[in-house]
């Protein structure tokens, strides 16, 4: 049995007492006054049998004589077995009174006495030579007795068959109204406590109706706070990669920065040496031509070295008006190295308009918003490609972005030949630390940390796919020449 019915069963059995005590109280009430007007009945019986005797008697007395009178009583005593009648002297009828009533004879010469189990009732007789007896009819009252004694019987059988079908019926009826209910209940409170936030089904207006909707309500509530809690778990974790490879970075260019000045040294001797043989008139045409070859590397290397020094070198932001093809074109000449290791080329499309545009930014944070554009561009493209970049000026900004559609853009467009970006990806693209790389290919924050560069210029960038590969399309607003 489940709590539920031992709940409903206790209930019902305490509603079902308080009734039984109820009934009995009127049952013992109700007896009372019965055996009360059972006794009245007899009374008035016993007096109108008494009177139709007493004149039957005196004059029986008067003629036969008082022997005749008794077996006259003796006949009528043996046609009625509840209802014995005799003469006896009036000092036995006043052997009956209670001492506490000295008036025993009413006006008409009637006395009744009420004993436990036998009523009497007394009437006096006046003899032919004025002897004085009394008259008693007596009745037994155990009739009375078993008659409630039965009552009482049958109410207990009542009461206890009241009882079995109360017992019988509320179980039924709190297994199949709420011990289902009150199951369902417990068995998602207990699944919300092993974490599982589930919901049922809750249509009823009662009580428990209101249970279930305030436990869907928790359920609801805790699954939402435990996707934050996991979200924001992620972003932790997510902040704490980010911190450590910012660390890691950071040692990096310090490293490359010292190691560029400790090469700049050497790098210009070597490139100087070269030089001099390349313009000795003495030497031979091939070694000069070798030296030559030397210079040029050399000259190479002292510009991938200057960059490096450039990335590594903090600056403070400062805008001013940049040219967007040199910027481009420096980018992919110091990704070409990485891009080779893949097969993959960039070539740039710089479409010049009728004056000259001009856009204020920051190089540097432009320089970081190209770079991590081609370099995701890159490793989109495993089996290598091109990666196509166009630079477009005096261009409207696409309907949506922007709140002056007169307003005149310089778009950059980078388009890689890789697989596309799934469509699911593409509204959570800009969000911080979502990516889909694996682990140690990317924290989830360049496309965030460019969204807000471009942003901050005024500008936008957005992404579109394709089954041949992915666009990445940035707005930066032109000013007058």
């Amino acid at each position: 049995m489940t709590s539920t019915l031992r709940i409903a069963l206790k209930i019902t059995l305490a509603i079902v007492a308080l009734v039984v005590a109820l009934l009995a109280v009127e049952a013992w009430l109700r007896s009372d006054r019965e055996a009360a007007v059972y006794e009245q009945d007899i009374r008035r019986d016993q007096r109108i049998v008494g009177r139709a005797l007493e004149r039957a008697v005196e004059i029986t007395w008067a003629r036969h004589g008082l022997d005749q009178a008794e077996e006259l009583l003796s006949a009528a005593a043996r046609h009625e077995r509840e209802v014995d009648a005799r003469i006896v002297q009036e000092e036995v009828a006043l052997g009956h009174v209670p001492d506490d009533e000295p008036e025993a004879w009413d006006e008409a010469e009637v006395l009744q006495i009420s004993e436990p189990t036998v009523l009497r009732t007394f009437i006096r007789l006046d003899g032919p030579t004025g002897e004085r007896l009394a008259l008693e009819v007596s009745t037994s009252l155990r009739g009375e007795e078993e008659y409630l004694q039965q009552g009482l019987r049958d109410f207990g059988l009542v009461a206890l068959i009241l009882l079995a079908v109360s017992a019988i019926v509320s179980s039924w009826f709190g297994r199949r109204f709420l011990g289902r209910r009150i199951d369902r209940l417990v068995e998602q409170a207990y699944k919300v406590g092993r974490g599982e936030f589930v919901r049922v089904d809750v249509r009823a207006r009662d009580e428990l109706g209101e249970l279930g909707r305030a436990l869907n309500d928790m359920s609801d509530a805790l699954a939402s706070a435990k996707v934050a809690l996991d979200e924001e778990t992620r972003a932790r974790v997510a902040a704490t990669e980010h911190l450590r490879r910012s660390e890691r970075l950071a040692t990096v260019g310090t490293l490359a920065a010292g190691l560029a000045h400790e090469l700049g040294t050497p790098l210009h001797v070597i490139a100087g040496r070269a030089r001099m043989i390349a313009e000795d008139g003495t030497t031979d045409e091939e070694h000069r031509g070798d030296a030559r070859i030397v210079v040029e590397q050399a000259a190479r290397v002292q510009r991938i070295i200057e960059q490096l020094l450039d990335f590594a070198r903090p600056r403070h932001a400062e805008r001013r008006p940049v040219d967007l093809a040199q910027i481009l074109r420096g980018d992919i000449n110091l990704l070409a190295p990485l891009l080779q290791r893949r097969s993959v080329r960039a070539e740039l499309v710089a479409l010049e308009g009728p004056t000259p545009p001009v856009v204020r930014a920051d190089p540097d944070q432009l320089r970081q918003v190209f770079t991590n554009l081609l370099m995701n561009a890159t490793q989109a493209m495993s089996r290598g490609g091109v990666i196509h970049v166009r630079l477009d000026h005096r261009q409207h900004p696409p309907e949506g972005l922007g709140d002056d559609p007169l307003g005149r853009y310089t778009r950059i467009t980078i388009t890689d030949e890789g697989s596309g970006i799934p469509p699911e990806h593409l509204p959570r693209l800009f969000d911080p630390f979502f990516t889909t790389k694996e682990i140690g290919e990317g924290t989830g924050l360049g496309l965030a940390v460019a969204y807000g560069i471009i942003n901050d210029h005024g500008g936008w960038i957005t992404a579109t796919s394709q089954e041949s590969g992915a666009t990445f399309s940035v707005w930066l607003p032109e000013e007058e020449a």
